[in-house]
């Protein structure tokens, strides 16, 4: 990747839509728990041709079983989705771990609001996804992947 990718611009990305694809909320068991271990897990899907991007996200929360568990799906339209990422061995992109991240931050405190939300309503009051960095999150990732 010999390319060198173009800086981000926020008139670039287009939020399209936001689905909430899959809730489970055990109230009852929720509320008896002491401690609420949080797990999160995303998904990158790409259309390059339609300069469209998919990121998938994954919260629940619970040990062995989870007692509350959101899939939210976030679709992006990227203008000149090709500035942002390089071809190694001329097939397989490559993106820019900063525009990976800039998306993954936009996903993550959207999800934070939606998940504040429907928990409130719920009767569960005050439950927020921490904040967090990107590029942490990012990196655990790629670890996990070349273990």
């Amino acid at each position: 990747m010999e390319k060198k990718l173009a800086p981000i611009e926020v008139k670039d990305i287009h939020l399209l839509q936001i689905e909430v694809v899959q809730q489970k909320l055990d109230v009852n068991a929720f509320k008896k728990q002491k401690q609420h271990k949080l797990n999160v897990g995303h998904k990158l899907l790409l259309n390059l041709n339609d300069e469209r991007v998919k990121f998938e996200f994954v919260f629940s929360f619970g040990d062995k079983e989870p007692l509350l568990f959101f899939q939210i799906d976030f679709h992006f339209h990227i203008t000149n989705l090709s500035n942002f990422y390089g071809l190694r061995d001329e097939k397989i992109p490559i993106f820019s771990g900063h525009f990976v991240a800039t998306l993954m931050g936009i996903c993550f405190s959207t999800a934070r609001g939606i998940i504040l939300e429907k928990l409130n309503n719920a009767g569960i009051a005050n439950v927020l996804l921490p904040v967090v960095s990107p590029q942490e999150m990012l990196a655990k990732t790629y670890a996990q992947k070349n273990k």
